[in-house]
């Protein structure tokens, strides 16, 4: 067993065996050459031949975990465990003290891989579809922290399925990218969003945080139900916490899914 740094030979025997798993669709294949770029990708080999990959990247005091695959021929023998563990080796040199990861709540084999790991489930956040549709809005763009203060109730929003701290430092810079929506009415902020441009995919558009009232989570739906219109984006996916009922017609809901943390 040797663990290295990811090459572009890698590309066709992990994509090999990982699209058989998720019937050719794993996201892996649109990140791999970014990856090779972005970050720690890292591989794992077994008599020369590479058997498992792993990535890791970077951001103020943590390290997040993703694209963790194993051959299956090759499963239950530790090599998951050593990829994380190294991306956590890693990440520790680097000083941060966080890690976290995403996990689909039906994937209760991985589950047990990071709780014997020492992670815990930190939150849980629905992932929903909604087609783009020209609608009526009247959510503005955030100006000024002071108008979603007592509406940020999570410690971290989601961008790209990557899971950030969303804490003052991190509300500031993204009210300044112009990334905060708010639903105001009576001069009192009833609903926040926080929006991004998919990285994965280029024609998603993303909602990565979402609290509030219904009517006002609802209108920031229909303001990115909009956006997507404006920039042909094909869907709009909507990440929200386990607690937070959304209804609405067209809405799709589809997986439930488990952030892992772990202190470093």
């Amino acid at each position: 067993m040797r663990i290295r740094k990811a090459t572009k030979s890698d590309k066709k025997p992990i994509l090999d065996f990982c699209q058989s798993l998720y019937s050719g669709i794993d996201y892996i294949a649109n990140v791999w050459d970014f990856w090779l770029k972005d970050g720690t990708f890292l591989a794992i080999e077994y008599k020369g031949k590479p058997i498992g990959v792993c990535h890791a990247s970077f951001s103020k005091n943590q390290v997040w975990i993703e694209g963790l695959r194993i051959n299956p021929k090759f499963r239950q023998k530790g090599y998951g465990s050593s990829l994380v563990l190294r991306a956590e080796q890693i990440a520790k040199r680097k000083h941060h003290k966080i890690s976290r990861m995403i996990i689909s709540n039906g994937n209760k084999k991985s589950i047990r891989l990071a709780k014997s790991l020492g992670y815990t489930v930190e939150d849980k956040w629905y992932l929903y579809n909604l087609k783009p549709k020209r609608k009526q809005s009247q959510v503005i763009v955030s100006s000024n922290p002071k108008q979603i203060e007592n509406l940020v109730d999570s410690n971290t929003y989601s961008k790209s399925w990557k899971w950030f701290a969303l804490d003052k430092s991190s509300i500031t810079r993204l009210i300044k990218k112009r990334k905060i929506l708010v639903f105001i009415k009576n001069k009192k902020t009833l609903a926040v969003g926080i929006w991004n441009d998919s990285k994965i995919d280029n024609d998603v558009l993303q909602i990565g945080y979402l609290n509030g009232t219904k009517a006002g989570m609802k209108n920031i739906l229909y303001y990115m139900q909009n956006k997507g219109c404006e920039q042909n984006s094909r869907r709009i996916q909507i990440l929200a916490q386990q607690k937070i009922k959304l209804q609405m017609k067209d809405l799709d809901k589809r997986m439930l899914f488990c952030l892992m943390k772990k202190d470093l």
